[in-house]
């Protein structure tokens, strides 16, 4: 119940509870009332009307809050959808990179945590980079789907944004997702050029030290955010 329901009819039972004791001890008060039948008989429907309107009101809000709850919880599942449908495009590539690397198991499991793929990124992201730059079709896959992710998770955050942003909680994981969108554009970027008229690849055959470090920051924030937008849903859906 919102306080404020709360406090009217905390007042009305006091009210009523007022009359009750004054009916009992105040002879006075009886006999006012049988003098005057028709305050009497306001008096009474005007409690009863407000302890109706108070039980309408408090069952019109709690179906508000339901509805409102439904909308807000399909509105992060098709963000989290979004956010990690980039999670699973950068998970692929490392598990892919490291079954050719001979990497240890754990590493090269698609079921692996983002843990895993962070620490693969962190520790060896030139030789992904590599990897993924040196089959045209495979940079063109990444970067596409990549590219792909976050126009989708844009476009998500668009549609769904302006109503989440008017809960708490919804908002603080709202504010993880603009940077998962730039840098998996980023991290496209970094494997394909563009400007190819054609739509081919233009793979970026020549990285310098920067690019590297970028390359491994943009995938490191994808699976970081996209990481974190889970661990805070699941946070606020145990919170009673």
């Amino acid at each position: 119940m919102r306080p404020t329901t709360l406090r009217v009819a905390l007042l009305l039972l006091a009210l009523v509870a007022a009359l009750s004791v004054a009916e009992l001890l105040s002879r006075g008060f009886r006999d006012f009332t049988q003098d005057h039948p028709l305050i009497t008989t306001f008096v009474t429907e005007a409690v009863l009307l407000t302890g109706v309107y108070l039980v309408i009101d408090e069952i019109i809000q709690r179906r508000e809050t339901r509805r409102w709850s439904d909308v807000t919880s399909l509105g992060v599942r098709a963000l989290s959808i979004r956010a990690h449908e980039l999670s699973r495009i950068i998970g692929s590539a490392v598990s892919e990179f490291a079954i050719e690397s001979g990497l240890p198991r754990h590493q090269r499991s698609t079921t692996a945590s983002s843990t895993d793929y962070e620490k693969v990124v962190s520790d060896r992201a030139g030789e992904l980079g590599d990897w993924v730059r040196d089959d045209d079709q495979r940079a063109r896959a990444f970067a596409r789907g990549m590219r792909q992710g976050a126009s989708g998770l844009e476009e998500a955050i668009i549609r769904w944004g302006p109503t989440l942003v008017e809960d708490p909680g919804s908002a603080a994981l709202l504010n993880l997702l603009p940077d998962i969108v730039d840098a998996a554009r980023s991290a496209a970027r970094s494997v394909d050029r563009g400007g190819r008229t054609d739509g081919a690849v233009n793979v970026a055959r020549d990285w310098t030290d920067d690019d590297r470090k970028s390359f491994a920051d943009s995938l490191i924030i994808v699976l970081r955010n996209a990481d974190q937008f889970d661990e805070r849903l699941r946070v606020g859906s145990t919170d009673p």
